[in-house]
């Protein structure tokens, strides 16, 4: 993964507003210290709201993460603000377990400012855990660990029929699959390394949402799998639109999800969507908010015409629409204006 070599390159140049950084010699002790942390939900005597966990120590660096606690298959928004910090930051990253988090720009709020999306796995227990954040100055490494509660989310089962074929594949099938699954794993492997999008993300389809992230897949009787996105109502033929700008990575027929199509937002956000009868762009290709990009069908693994989409945050799949809200937070005015207390 780039930022993890990156962060290996000793004395690498940071460019902050690719989300691209170089921390010098990420396991030397360059005048290391260690960051006494208070955690409250009570923050200098102002309440923390409660969809809300924020963080901060005497450096000045004051994190917040929303929502908290989050469910499983649900995205966390960082919002670190370092307009405080007497000695300004020259790298900046975010780790979730053996994961890089790219921590970048916000697009609004001006210099100081920076957030990340952190992707809980749908297969991630209820477990306290914590997000390592990590800067350097010029008075060295530093590192903070932020806590993030994740519970169980509660989650339906849908029976649907499918053909049998789509549910006990061949032998040739099964190697298809395998090939397939190698080279989407690659394109979520490989991010462009910008943020691509500055608006919203918009909904892909003007149907109703059909069936929701999360429901267990009874598939002919036989629980197969969990619905990783959501589903809209369009018949045949209806137009697909970008969520919002990015750059086509694939475009291609699937065993399972038929005719294909990803879009790569940036730094690990990409969007996926399924089932298409036709596709209006091709690989390679920039596409921007709200242009056709393909029509609903009903190709692949299906019960009917309908539009399947996918979102992609760090290689981990997660609720679109959940994922949306977050991002339309952000872009909000109550958002953008807020000022944050300081301690």
């Amino acid at each position: 993964m780039l930022m993890t070599k990156l962060l290996k390159m000793p004395h690498s140049p940071h460019q902050l507003e690719t989300g691209r950084i170089g921390f010098p010699g990420r396991r030397r002790r360059l005048g290391t210290i260690w960051l006494w942390v208070t955690v409250s939900l009570l923050v200098c005597g102002l309440s923390i709201p409660a969809e809300s966990f924020s963080v901060s120590h005497s450096n000045g660096i004051e994190v917040q993460t929303t929502p908290g606690p989050v469910i499983n298959g649900h995205t966390v928004l960082l919002e670190v603000n370092t307009r405080n910090m007497i000695a300004p930051i020259v790298g900046i990253l975010a780790w979730h377990g053996e994961k890089a988090i790219p921590v970048y720009p916000h697009p609004l709020k001006g210099p100081g400012i920076f957030i990340g999306f952190i992707g809980i796995s749908y297969y991630q227990k209820p477990d306290r855990g914590n997000v390592k954040l990590e800067w350097t100055n010029r008075s060295g490494y530093h590192f903070l660990l932020i806590p993030i509660e994740i519970t169980q989310g509660r989650f339906k089962k849908e029976k649907l029929r499918v053909p049998k074929s789509k549910v006990s594949p061949s032998k040739a099938d099964r190697r298809r699959i395998t090939d397939e699954r190698y080279k989407i794993k690659n394109i979520y492997k490989t991010p462009h390394h910008a943020r691509l999008w500055n608006t919203a993300f918009a909904m892909p389809a003007t149907g109703k949402v059909t069936s929701p992230f999360g429901s267990q897949r009874v598939l002919n009787g036989k629980l197969k799998s969990y619905h990783s996105g959501v589903d809209f109502r369009a018949s045949t033929g209806t137009p697909i639109y970008a969520a919002n700008d990015g750059i086509v990575r694939f475009a291609s027929n699937l065993f399972y999800s038929g005719n294909h199509l990803i879009i790569d937002h940036g730094l690990g956000l990409f969007t996926g969507y399924s089932h298409l009868s036709e596709f209006r762009v091709e690989s390679g290709q920039m596409v921007h908010k709200g242009q056709e990009i393909g029509l609903a069908g009903s190709t692949g693994r299906s019960n009917g015409p309908h539009l399947h989409w996918g979102a992609k945050v760090n290689g981990i799949s997660v609720d679109p629409l959940q994922l949306t809200e977050l991002i339309e937070a952000v872009f909000s005015p109550a958002e953008t204006d807020r000022v944050t207390e300081s301690e």
